[in-house]
């Protein structure tokens, strides 16, 4: 009996860790939009040939996120670029020569808008999360009438210890600017993510969130 109780409560263990890490894989990076900002004169009929420039000197990350964005643009229909594959790896913003050579090479693209990204904000939070525990029944029936039911019942119990955690806020701005007007500003939004799994996980998810507020708000063309 006690052998058996014992196997009993090992396999429910391992049912409850196996069950966490499942959730865990389950869980992808949520992107919340806090705002956005679109201009009356936008347009008309949105924009089809957008360029999408990452504000980053990491020029992986930046890569990543281009391409998310790029994609998902482009799979609403819209014809979309890479400031990646335009703007060399020491491009100068700051350099009037390099901002000159950039120009000429959108203008050749047929870029019409340019959509940029960048993080203008992170933040961590610590928090305390209380210990919890979980019960794993043992399967007889009056188990709480007897010892060996009520023993075997609550050897099943697993009882995870408080812990502190720290959460990673990210808050990024997309601005969408018009460069058939001088490179006006005609869109903005706004948003945080809550612990990124990845920073592939963050780019597909900001992507669509992103490309999806442009075509509510009758900013893409097909």
């Amino acid at each position: 009996m006690r052998t058996q109780i014992a196997t009993l409560s090992r396999g429910l263990q391992r049912c409850w860790m196996l069950l966490g890490l499942l959730l865990l894989a389950a869980c992808g990076t949520s992107v919340h939009m806090t705002g956005s900002w679109k201009d009356p004169s936008a347009q008309s009929g949105g924009y089809h040939n957008i360029l999408v420039a990452g504000l980053s000197s990491n020029v992986s990350a930046r890569g990543i996120v281009e391409s998310k964005l790029a994609a998902q643009l482009q799979a609403h229909g819209v014809a979309a670029g890479k400031s990646t594959d335009l703007f060399p790896p020491n491009f100068d913003p700051k350099k009037e020569e390099s901002i000159k050579t950039a120009s000429g090479k959108i203008e050749a693209a047929g870029f019409n808008a340019v959509l940029t990204v960048s993080l203008i904000n992170k933040e961590s939070e610590t928090r305390y999360v209380p210990g919890s525990v979980m019960y794993a029944p043992y399967p007889a029936y009056g188990w709480y009438g007897n010892f060996w039911g009520y023993y075997g019942y609550m050897y099943n119990s697993v009882y995870s210890p408080g812990y502190y955690t720290t959460d990673k806020i990210y808050f990024l701005e997309s601005n969408l600017y018009d460069l058939n007007q001088n490179g006006k500003l005609v869109w903005s939004g706004q948003s945080e993510t809550y612990n990124p799994n990845s920073l592939e996980s963050f780019a597909a998810a900001y992507a669509k969130k992103v490309a999806d507020a442009l075509q509510n708000g009758g900013l893409l063309k097909r």
